[in-house]
């Protein structure tokens, strides 16, 4: 998210704010070290950091972490706001991430793992369903699954599967 839009929509919030942030299951808590928090809905948030989501996906200048996939060539730079309000996975895997460090994973999926990645950041559910084929959908169930993603990401595999998994 750029500092512009950070500061036009959290203008009480310094820049590095996202930074701070600690996770809930449903909402954002900003805490300071006098023990007071503001609480933000998540269901607020993650579309505000999806409207800068083209610019930020794999981008290593404003990245948090180089990303390796096991049995995927490339690294993916990935920025922590964007991932850990979305994935249970990804929240443990920055707790215990020591800056400065490449971050390794294994998943289920590897070859079905950037598209997923993208949808995280963009919140374009239509481009990663149409990622989705009769050959492939049961191991991005299993990717999204693994990665403990959200209501948003399994009503999307189920809306596949329903208009096209049961229709063949």
């Amino acid at each position: 998210m750029s500092t512009s839009a950070v500061t036009t929509l959290f203008p009480s919030y310094n820049t590095n704010f996202l930074d701070e942030l600690k996770y809930s299951d449903e909402y954002l808590e900003d805490s300071d070290d006098s023990g007071d928090s503001d609480s933000m809905p998540q269901s607020y948030l993650i579309p505000k950091l999806h409207e800068d989501g083209h610019e930020n996906f794999n981008n290593e200048t404003s990245a948090d972490a180089q990303l390796f996939v096991e049995d995927l060539p490339a690294p993916f730079w990935i920025h922590r706001n964007y991932l850990e309000p979305q994935s249970t996975f990804f929240k443990d895997k920055f707790e215990e991430y020591i800056s400065g460090k490449p971050m390794e994973i294994k998943v289920p999926s590897p070859e079905n793992f950037e598209p997923l990645l993208e949808y995280l950041y963009t919140g374009d559910g239509d481009k990663w369903y149409d990622s989705m084929n009769l050959d492939n959908y049961y191991e991005v169930w299993t990717n999204v699954n693994f990665l403990g993603l959200g209501h948003e990401a399994n009503a999307i595999c189920m809306a596949y599967y329903q208009n096209v998994v049961l229709e063949n």
